[in-house]
């Protein structure tokens, strides 16, 4: 009974620890690779320039420190501690908002509602770490409010107030933005609430006009449109247009804490049976509205890039094999897993395909897409490519900003192809970060080391695999082509004929197929790839009337699975069989069962029976 009791007393301090440890689980297991998301596309450098040229504009110095902040993302339990910490301090000071206005205890459930609310905001992948810093800096400045109203005697609690007011308000919208539109807002329905009257109207828009004001002013000099002054720089990545979202949750900090002026609101439902409910009722509804705000298949694409770059391979398959992939981003990224793992062509068609899209996606100019089709390149020696994709990236972020991960890619191309100037410059600028700075060094000291690059075992066989004879980009109509180059040039490449060949079963291409294949003699296969002998085996069923005589060393296993597909085919085509285990994984069946394809390829399908 007496441990109860203490229980019931640290009640309040127990549900914040629940949501500090469920907000930074969160952050840190199933969705840290939005973090790394969130760290890819900022650079913060510890450079006085850069601190200058983000404090050139409102709310610039917030988002420094948002900046600063981020880049702890590279190690993803921290930014799950320093996300959770941010909710927790929005949560505090919302409470201590709501108890200044007579919050009773019972209300403390609803405090949680705006750090909730900030949650499911952030399932939006565009959302800045500095409108969380913004919404705190905007809390402090009410809850300043309150202290000069409180605790000071009317003639120096005068004063002060129009000082706070005329020059505190203005002043920290250039350090924080336009969230202080919140505070100066939430102060004036303040005063209007609490002492009814003229003076006190009066008193509420001599608090708003001097922030507006400066707002407007300040769009004469700098070079944002006055909407984007009124709704944060640095608060959404695209500045065209805000989500809806972000004025919920702006509205919640301000309004949750002043309908305790209302006096009903004190004490109604403040029982123990009604915190309780309460307490469901904001984890329930909250706990459905985050999970609703994080799309499956948006956050599924961006966890395959986080898998690519941190060569996750084997986490890459297992993924797909727990959910087959959709998109040609995915399907991408899951065939350049099974190469990495020397697995592409056993098991291509284990897989989802989507033809010559799930190895090369059409290149957007987008800032995503782009990225892990970058290291594709990379990996497949094709640098040229690489360094486009990855420059092309880094343009394209919405907000201006660098990105360290695309610049380390960039440097390493300049590197391969003996840029070594442009490189110095990456380096340099790369040397300022705080996680990236230790490997611009010791690249740095490689390139001032005579010999040292030709030594270097990732840079020596990039430029042996590498096109040498012509400096070309590489043509996405001519892929076929340009991998067979890259394979001729040296036959170490096994991923660019892998590549090749997986590009021509996905194209359907068995005349390019078949002659390509008898390069796969300098590849030392143990056993020909499955994938290989199912086409192979379809190539021989187009001009031959049975299965004897096959010139390969097919497994039997895949002759007779062969045999009893054609039989099935051939019988009926609409079979439900042929679109289950074991035919579903097969070419035959990406060759014939395509909708878009069948009516082709029925014609050239011999009978062998």
């Amino acid at each position: 009974m007496k441990y109860l009791m203490k229980l019931t007393d640290y009640w309040k301090a127990l549900l914040t620890a629940v949501f500090f440890i469920a907000v930074a689980l969160f952050w840190a297991l199933p969705y840290k690779s939005v973090l790394s998301y969130q760290e890819q596309y900022q650079m913060f450098l510890f450079d006085m320039s850069y601190f200058t040229e983000r404090c050139a504009v409102p709310g610039g110095l917030v988002d420094y420190v948002a900046e600063y902040l981020t880049q702890f993302y590279y190690i993803p339990i921290v930014g799950a501690l320093i996300i959770a910490a941010l909710s927790v301090s929005v949560q505090r000071m919302t409470w201590v908002l709501c108890r200044r206005n007579g919050a009773s205890q019972g209300a403390y459930p609803l405090s949680f509602i705006p750090p909730i609310l900030l949650w499911a905001y952030m399932g939006d992948e565009n959302v800045m770490l500095s409108f969380t810093i913004a919404l705190l800096v905007a809390q402090w400045l009410m809850l300043y409010y309150h202290i000069v109203s409180d605790n000071l005697v009317p003639p120096h609690r005068k004063w002060l107030k129009a000082l706070y007011v005329v020059v505190l308000l203005p002043a920290y919208y250039w350090i924080a933005g336009p969230a202080v539109l919140i505070a100066a807002v939430y102060i004036a329905l303040c005063e209007v609430m609490r002492r009814p009257g003229v003076s006190s109207l009066g008193f509420a828009l001599v608090t708003i006009l001097p922030t507006v004001a400066f707002v407007i002013i300040s769009s004469t000099f700098i070079q944002y449109r006055l909407p984007n002054l009124l709704i944060g720089i640095n608060y959404y990545r695209y500045m065209s247009s805000v989500p809806l979202m972000q004025f919920v949750v702006e509205a919640s900090v301000m309004v949750l804490p002043l309908i305790y002026i209302i006096r009903w609101t004190q004490t109604a439902l403040s029982g123990r049976v009604a915190v309780v409910v309460k307490t469901l009722f904001v984890a329930v509804a909250g706990g459905a509205l985050v999970y609703l705000s994080f799309p499956r298949l948006k956050y599924d694409i961006i966890e395959y890039d986080y898998l690519v770059r941190t060569g996750q391979w084997s986490k890459i398959i297992a993924k797909a094999e727990n959910r087959q992939p959709s998109t040609p981003m995915e399907v991408s990224c899951v065939n350049f897993a099974l190469a990495m793992k020397g697995q592409l062509c056993d098991r291509l068609f284990e897989f989802y395909q989507n033809g010559s899209e799930g190895l090369f996606p059409t290149f957007q100019r987008d800032m995503f897409s782009p990225v892990s089709s970058s290291e594709i390149f990379y990996q497949l020696a094709m640098i040229n490519d690489a360094e486009r994709y990855a420059f092309e990236a880094q343009e394209s972020i919405a907000n201006h900003r660098k990105s360290g991960r695309l610049t380390k890619t960039i440097t390493k191309c300049n590197i391969i192809n003996g840029h070594y100037e442009v490189a110095r410059k990456y380096l340099r600028m790369l040397s300022k970060t705080m996680f990236y700075s230790k490997w611009a060094k010791e690249q740095l000291a490689m390139l001032n080391e005579k010999g040292a690059v030709e030594k270097d075992p990732v840079y020596s066989r990039m430029r042996v695999f590498r096109q040498k004879k012509q400096d070309f980009l590489f043509s996405d109509t001519e892929m076929d082509q340009m991998l067979g180059l890259l394979y001729l040039q040296n036959y170490d490449n096994r991923m660019a004929f892998e590549y090749l060949m997986a590009y021509e079963l996905l194209m359907r291409d068995m005349e390019h197929f078949y002659k390509y294949y008898p390069l796969g003699q300098y590849a030392k296969y143990n056993r020909i790839p499955t994938a290989m002998q199912q086409a192979l085996i379809y190539q021989w069923a187009q001009t031959h009337d049975s299965l004897r005589g096959l010139p390969w060393s097919l497994e039997p296993s895949t002759v007779q699975l062969f045999s009893q597909f054609a039989s099935i085919y051939f019988s009926n085509k609409n079979d439900s069989r042929l679109g289950e285990p074991p035919f579903d994984r097969t070419f035959w069946n990406y060759m014939l069962l395509d909708t878009r394809n069948v009516e082709r390829q029925k014609q050239k399908m011999k009978e062998i029976y």
